[in-house]
């Protein structure tokens, strides 16, 4: 797993999850905080997965040249992510109405917070 060596996970987490408490204190009531963190879990588990068939297709391009070998695995890592975030949106939005706008703006923040959290050779040298 790619994840694992490309990510700094202290960094990603300490961010991630100093957002979500700051978008915790949005919410109106327990049900509120319930379909936030639905969103939050469901967001970390989505950018996983992304970011896991985005290493794997990267790596098979510079070992193999081509994709081949990994096709299958990319497909049910992107199907995979998508529905996981579909039903939580939807979860979320039967719970908080229209205020789910609240965890969609913390999904977009953790998409970048990701991208801060990938290590590159240049940084994060440990």
């Amino acid at each position: 797993m790619l994840l694992k060596t490309k990510i700094n996970h202290k960094k990603f987490f300490l961010m991630s999850l100093s957002t979500t408490a700051l978008f915790l204190l949005f919410a109106r009531n327990v049900e509120d905080i319930f379909a936030i963190l639905l969103v939050y879990v469901a967001t970390v588990t989505h950018l996983g997965m992304l970011a896991e068939a985005v290493f794997e297709l990267i790596e098979s391009q510079i070992t193999d040249g081509h994709i081949q070998n990994v096709k299958d695995k990319i497909m049910y890592l992107f199907l995979g992510k998508l529905t996981i975030l579909i039903i939580s949106l939807l979860i979320g939005r039967q719970i908080m109405g229209n205020r789910i706008i609240i965890p969609v703006i913390n999904y977009v923040i953790q998409i970048f917070i990701l991208t801060f959290s990938i290590k590159t050779k240049g940084r994060d040298r440990k």
